[in-house]
């Protein structure tokens, strides 16, 4: 992707504020994708129908179900396992001068997930909403697969020179969600199927704009699932951070002590899920620079460092250019803590306001402020495993994810049954462990990189 870097480098080129904004306004979006937007975009429907229809409205199952669809379909079961092996196959295309078979792998990947989702979904939502119409469940299995597509474009429309049309595509589509809630959303049904024509419209654009950057002569082709092209290292460590991710609020909807249910079999958590979502809303900064830093001078120093490797470079250059990787890595990281660290203070003073606001106990402040640490943490984590992936340490990266998922499970566990003063703590002690690890993990790679790039090809 380090394309849409140099992209987004030529805006800062231009040496105006404006521009600043413009970069990390891109990079926040390309980042965080259809997850931060989407889950903005149910609240704020929510919000709207709960002043339109009262506290009698299904906005709130709606939220719940959406939630749900995110969570399950597209970022653990199905994309999950196959979005890391996906961008990892389509790198190796572009490397070998093979891109005229990323288009059909593209339609692969789509075809793949709703192979392998629609067995899982439509039997799950059965159950799950065994008392409910024929029309809400069609509405929630159509929402399911065009989830997936949006979020397999997502991988490819991120690095797209077309980054202004997929930026434009994000918040038309969304901005019609909103918009068509508000005068059409007078129940469940209508609030799902708004939902899903909103993603579709984004599915359909991104989707163009992909076909306009590729070029191939056949439709599809599904190689890179294939044994001998498949990473296995990388499905697991997709699989396994994103049920990482989720596994706390999975825990809190099902716990006796803090969840109740909403609709069908879904549970919900009044006591987690609005801090958790304050929190996740406060790492949008960080996102930006991540994705900037990584994108742009991360892989800048990287290719650098790989082109003298195969060029023959001095051994002074090769070293010169790992320092510098160095350099990006400990810069990008302060960055990140710093930025959001600030981010964090200017929450803690607002906090008691915005929940007034929303109409929350201030007793969950203090679980708003050990979840917004966690993100922190969270998003800090997530910038060294993108470097791992870049270096092609697989399976160090799917260790520290598979860590995260049992450390946060556990730890979760423990701190509900230990009492509403230790919510929260569990995810964001594991976040804090994990991160500590892979600090340590990374420094030990870049000391090795020069010995481990010569001597173990």
């Amino acid at each position: 992707m380090a394309g849409i870097g140099f992209e987004l480098r030529k805006i800062l080129k231009e040496d105006r504020l404006l521009s600043l904004g413009k970069v990390y306004g891109y990079s926040a979006i390309l980042s965080s994708g259809p997850w931060v937007i989407s889950i903005l975009a149910i609240v704020l429907v929510g919000f709207i129908n709960l002043a339109n229809l009262g506290e009698t409205s299904d906005a709130f199952r709606f939220q719940v179900v959406i939630t749900y669809a995110i969570a399950l379909a597209s970022s653990l079961i199905v994309t999950g396992v196959l979005q890391l092996p996906f961008t990892r196959y389509v790198a190796d295309l572009i490397f070998n001068n093979r891109e005229d078979e990323i288009l059909p792998s593209y339609f692969g990947a789509i075809f793949m997930a709703w192979a392998l989702g629609l067995p899982f979904v439509v039997p799950f939502y059965i159950w799950v909403f065994e008392d409910q119409s024929l029309i809400f469940l069609i509405g929630v299995i159509s929402t399911f697969l065009i989830l997936c597509g949006v979020w397999i474009s997502s991988i490819l429309a991120a690095s797209l020179k077309y980054y202004n049309g997929v930026v434009w595509a994000y918040f038309v589509s969304y901005a019609l969600i909103v918009l068509f809630s508000y005068y059409f959303g007078n129940s469940i049904e209508m609030l799902i199927f708004i939902f899903f024509l909103g993603n579709a419209v984004l599915f359909v654009i991104l989707m163009t704009l992909i076909i306009k950057s590729y070029n191939s002569s056949i439709f599809m082709k599904v190689d890179f699932f294939l044994a001998e092209n498949w990473y296995w290292s990388l499905g697991i460590a997709g699989l396994t951070y994103n049920l990482g991710a989720w596994i706390d609020k999975f825990i809190f909807w099902y716990h006796p002590a803090t969840g109740h249910t909403v609709i069908g079999k879904l549970n919900a958590s009044i006591v987690y899920d609005m801090p958790i979502f304050l929190a996740y809303l406060s790492i949008l900064p960080g996102m930006a620079i991540f994705f900037y830093r990584l994108e742009s001078d991360f892989a800048e120093k990287y290719d650098l460092y790989y082109d003298a490797v195969r060029s023959g470079g001095t051994l002074a250059t090769i070293r010169r250019y790992r320092n510098d990787m160095v350099d990006v890595i400990r810069h990008a990281i302060h960055e990140i803590l710093m930025i959001q660290g600030i981010i964090d203070i200017i929450l803690f003073l607002s906090a008691p306001k915005v929940f007034d606001l929303l109409n929350i106990p201030q007793l969950y402040l203090g679980l708003l402020y050990i979840l917004t640490i966690g993100a922190m943490l969270q998003i800090s984590f997530m910038s060294v495993l993108a470097i791992l992936y870049y270096l092609d340490r697989k399976k160090v990266a799917m260790w520290l994810c598979i860590a995260f998922f049992f450390s946060n499970a556990i730890l979760t566990l423990v701190s509900i049954n230990m009492g509403p003063a230790m919510f929260g703590y569990g995810y964001t002690v594991s976040l804090l462990l994990v991160f500590m690890a892979s600090l340590i993990v990374i420094r030990n790679e870049m000391d090795r990189l020069d010995y481990e790039t010569f001597m173990l090809q």
